[in-house]
């Protein structure tokens, strides 16, 4: 499921009631056609200045017309003139649409202190719980979203549960409601690439070295399955070839990574890999090449230098070693790299 997905439920969730005074308003909405429902609810606040109501309605107008800035200035005004809950969640959707989270976590607590509706909470707490994730406060957002779940359980609000728990580098725990969800979605493609990241961290990690093959095996055939349904896709390509590393399928991992060279010669996670897959087959002066040339491609990229390090160390050659050691410390690590071992040459 792609981001865009959540936000379309999330914009539909807040879809303006029906009234009797704004039949031909309300029509024009439902028909897309909003400049002309802007236009009668324009009229309908001219007239009348304290309608709340139609204030709304316009806000939602101008939201789906990509006026997020006036939207929010209608939405404001009907807050104020009646502060219900669907106001509330009307603003907070402009703010997120101008991607202004403190505001948009602030509006939505106060349309939750209001809330009563499982409608309305529901809709609050997925618009909080995106804008905790959007500031990296992941153990809010899975609250939200947690909450959100027991009032109407939803697939992409369970990847988005995951998603969080994944951000937190806490792969145990997203699994689960990604696995949970693989089949009931029409596009899977992001949940896939997800789950197999997942296994090949949790494999980096692992001290069991079955337990570190189990994973990377588990990973190697969500990863396929990513591949084969977008073919063209390289980053599938090459999340398949890690996967191959892991699991000790070295020749299959040394053709996939040069194919994804060949189609991204600029793709210096790749070169790395591909050295610690040289590493791995023995084939030293391979190996030092093209993680020299992953050196030129990404100088402060720290795991060139470590993985250089061990070249040098397995070679023989301990102060070379201990000068790319060195450079890797004075790098910051990059987050969320996951670290494939290298296994002893065959």
């Amino acid at each position: 499921m792609r981001r865009a997905l959540a936000v379309a439920v999330l914009l539909a969730s807040t879809a303006p009631p029906v009234r009797a005074d704004v039949p031909k308003a309300l029509g024009d909405f439902k028909a897309g056609r909003y400049m002309e429902a802007a236009a009668e609810l324009q009229a309908i606040v001219d007239r009348s200045p304290g309608d709340a109501f139609a204030y709304f309605l316009l806000g939602h107008c101008l939201l789906k017309m990509q006026h997020p800035g006036d939207a929010e200035l209608r939405f404001r005004r009907a807050v104020e003139l009646d502060p219900k809950p669907e106001y509330f969640q009307g603003l907070a959707a402009a703010l997120k649409t101008s991607a202004d989270w403190q505001r948009v976590i602030q509006t939505t607590s106060d349309g939750l202190a209001r809330a009563t509706d499982p409608g309305n909470r529901f809709g609050l707490l997925v618009l909080r719980g995106f804008a905790y994730g959007a500031v990296n406060r992941w153990p809010d957002a899975i609250r939200d979203f947690d909450t959100a779940q027991t009032i109407r359980s939803e697939p992409w609000l369970s990847v988005m549960i995951g998603k969080a728990y994944f951000s937190m580098g806490d792969c145990e725990r997203a699994l689960p409601p990604f696995k949970d969800v693989l089949d009931q979605l029409d596009d899977d493609s992001e949940v896939l690439r997800l789950i197999a990241e997942c296994d090949i961290l949790r494999a980096g990690t692992e001290q069991n070295a079955d337990r570190k093959r189990v994973f990377y095996v588990e990973a190697l055939g969500y990863a396929r399955q990513l591949a084969t349904s977008h073919p063209g896709d390289v980053d599938a390509i090459h999340l398949v070839a890690k996967a191959c590393l892991g699991a000790g399928d070295l020749v299959q991992a040394e053709r996939l990574f040069l194919h994804v060279l060949s189609r991204q010669p600029r793709q210096c996670y790749a070169m790395v890999n591909l050295g610690r897959t040289y590493i791995a087959l023995g084939r030293w002066n391979e190996a030092e090449a093209t993680l020299v040339k992953a050196a030129g491609c990404a100088p402060r990229m720290r795991v060139v230098f470590e993985t250089l390090g061990d070249l040098y160390m397995r070679r023989g050659l301990p102060q070379r070693a201990l000068d790319a050691y060195g450079r890797a410390e004075s790098l910051e690590p990059e987050p969320g790299v996951p670290t494939i071992p290298v296994r002893n040459p065959r």
